[in-house]
């Protein structure tokens, strides 16, 4: 007999349904799953993750911190502001995104709209200040995420639901009803270690590992 795909796979991935509705939905499949870890996980994809939580790897984005500095009585705007201690690197070029994806929804529209294709948070001038390499005085400092930061954080969190989506769906069936019985402990036990391996699962590099600055002068082939 033919396997029937799930519905709600199949609308996850022509798009009739968002990211959020696929996790809502994940979250009524997994509600008798009795695993805090991965429970914890969905509850705070769809709420956010508080200042305790830990955050996953792909939700840290890449920055670039960039500014205004002033060398005497010129200003130089919108140029990069070296860092070469690396906590203070790390800091700044490394932006952990706590936000809902309710929030991360809005942002990557926010992302597509813009011309420059990217978002901007502001930096403390006075730890900018403190830890730059260069000539001058930061008058305004902020991080320029990298390209489409918050549509692909919504790509992976997409691209973890349907495979845990697809997990599910071989060992228990069409997935339609949005309920899973997971009385045979011992499928449970594996089912949850696979979906932990999706969920965690990470390769990402952050910037700033190995990665040093040389001394920079600012104003060197720059306009106002």
């Amino acid at each position: 007999m033919q396997k029937k795909r799930s519905k709600i796979i199949k609308d996850l991935i022509m798009n009739r349904i968002d990211v959020l509705q696929a996790m809502q939905s994940l979250y009524f499949m997994l509600e008798d799953i009795d695993d805090l870890e991965i429970k914890d996980w969905v509850n705070n994809e769809i709420n956010g993750y508080n200042e305790k939580a830990k955050i996953p790897e792909y939700r840290k984005v890449n920055a670039i911190l960039i500014g205004d500095i002033q060398v005497g009585y010129a200003v130089y705007n919108n140029v990069n502001i070296p860092i070469v201690n690396k906590k203070a690197f790390d800091f700044f070029s490394i932006v952990e995104i706590n936000n809902p994806i309710s929030t991360l929804m809005k942002m990557a529209e926010a992302e597509n709209e813009s011309k420059s294709h990217s978002l901007f948070l502001d930096a403390n001038i006075a730890i900018v200040n403190q830890y730059k390499v260069t000539n001058g005085s930061v008058i305004r400092a902020r991080r320029e995420l990298s390209i489409y930061a918050y549509n692909n954080i919504l790509s992976t969190i997409k691209d973890k639901i349907l495979s845990i989506f697809k997990l599910l769906e071989e060992n228990y069936g069409n997935l339609d009803e949005l309920y899973i019985d997971f009385s045979d402990s011992s499928k449970k036990e594996v089912v949850i270690k696979e979906i932990e391996q999706i969920v965690y699962n990470d390769n990402s590099i952050n910037i700033g590992d190995g990665n040093e600055f040389n001394n920079s002068v600012v104003g060197d082939n720059n306009g106002n």
